[in-house]
C-alpha cells in the first residue's frame, strides 16, 4: 500500500511537471498552444456569456435561469421576460448536455445566485452525447475556468484530456485573460441571447429520428431535479420548436415535471423562421420568446 501511494505521488509530480513544461513551451507562440492544447474561439459567445452572467447578477436579481444547448442560446431571447418584470438569463451554450447543465446549476448555487425558476431545454438530438464538446467549450473559452465547478466538470467528464485542458487554462487564465478572439457574424445580446443572422435554408428533408437518453445524461437530469428540490427552485422542461421533430417517449426521469412543448407555438412550422431543421433565426427566436415567456410565467408557482 505504501509503495502504491508513493507511485501515485511520483506520477502526480511527473504529470504536473510535464504539464508545466508543455505550458511553458506553448507560450512561445500561439500556434504551439493551439497545437498542444486547444484554440480558444468565440463561437457561441461563451466568452461573453459567462462574464456577463456574473456581472449582471451583481446589479440585479435573476429570477429565471435558462439552461440547455444551441436551440436555447439561439432560441430564447431574455428581453420578453424582462418586459414582463421577470428578469432572466440565458446560460445555455453549444451542445450543452444535462451533464453540463448540472454543473452550471451547481455553479449558480455555489455563487449564491439562486433563481426562482430554471428552464431546461431538453432538445432530444443531444440526449446521446457525452458532454465532452460542451465541457471543452466551457473550460477553454472564458476567463473563469479556474473556478472549482469548471475544474470538477472537466475531471468528471470521463475524458482525461479535458482534465489537462482544465489544469492548463485554469492556471493560465489566473494570470492572462482571454483576448484577440475572432469576431462572429451573429450578434450577442446582454442576457446571454445570441441573435442568429443567417438566411433561411434552401431545401429541407426530414428523417425519422428516435433519440435515446443515455444513462449518464439520465443521472445528470436526476441530479438537476434533486438540486432544484433541495434549493426550492422550480424546474420547467422545454422541448424547443423544430421543423423536423424527434420521435420519442418521455423518459421516466422527466415524468412529473412541468413541460412546455415548443412545437405548440403557433409559428413552429414556419420554415422561413429557421436556418436549419431545428435552429431558429434571430427573427424567429424573438417571436418564439414572446410566446415562451407567457408559457413560463403561467407555470410559475
Amino acid at each position: 500500500m505504501r509503495k502504491f501511494g508513493k507511485d501515485i505521488g511520483l506520477f502526480s509530480l511527473f504529470f504536473i511537471a510535464t504539464l508545466v513544461a508543455f505550458g511553458m513551451v506553448a507560450q512561445l507562440h500561439p500556434r504551439l498552444e493551439n497545437g498542444l492544447f486547444a484554440k480558444p474561439n468565440s463561437y457561441g459567445h461563451t466568452h461573453l456569456r459567462i462574464t456577463d452572467f456574473l456581472e449582471s447578477t451583481k446589479t440585479r436579481s435573476t429570477e429565471i435561469v435558462h439552461l440547455g444547448s444551441s436551440t436555447c442560446y439561439r432560441g430564447i431571447d431574455t428581453a420578453p421576460f424582462a418586459d414582463l418584470d421577470h428578469p432572466s438569463f440565458n446560460l445555455c451554450s453549444s451542445s450543452q448536455t444535462f451533464f453540463n447543465s448540472k454543473h452550471l446549476l451547481e455553479w449558480c448555487v455555489d455563487k449564491e445566485i439562486k433563481p426562482e425558476v430554471v428552464t431546461l431545454d431538453i432538445y432530444p438530438g443531444i440526449w446521446h452525447l457525452s458532454g465532452t464538446e460542451s465541457t471543452r467549450d466551457l473550460i477553454v473559452n472564458h476567463d473563469h475556468v479556474n473556478e472549482t465547478v469548471f475544474q470538477r466538470m472537466a475531471w468528471s467528464s470521463g475524458d482525461p484530456f479535458n482534465g489537462v485542458l482544465a489544469a492548463y487554462f485554469g492556471l493560465k487564465r489566473s494570470f492572462v485573460s482571454l483576448q484577440n478572439l475572432p469576431g462572429q457574424t451573429d450578434d450577442y445580446r446582454p442576457g446571454g441571447f445570441t441573435f442568429s443572422i443567417r438566411d433561411p435554408f434552401d431545401e429541407l428533408s426530414c428523417d425519422t429520428i428516435r433519440p435515446h437518453l443515455s444513462k449518464m445524461q439520465s443521472r445528470a437530469l436526476k441530479s438537476i431535479r434533486n438540486i432544484c428540490e433541495e434549493e426550492r427552485i422550480q424546474l420547467i422542461l422545454i422541448n424547443p420548436p423544430q421543423l423536423c421533430e424527434e420521435v420519442f417517449e418521455k423518459p421516466g426521469v422527466m415524468e412529473g415535471l412541468p413541460w412546455i412543448e415548443g412545437n405548440d407555438w403557433p409559428l413552429a412550422k414556419v420554415d422561413s423562421l429557421y436556418y436549419d431543421d431545428h435552429h431558429l433565426r434571430g427573427v424567429g427566436a424573438e417571436l418564439y420568446s414572446e410566446w415562451l415567456a407567457g408559457q413560463v410565467l403561467a407555470l410559475m408557482d
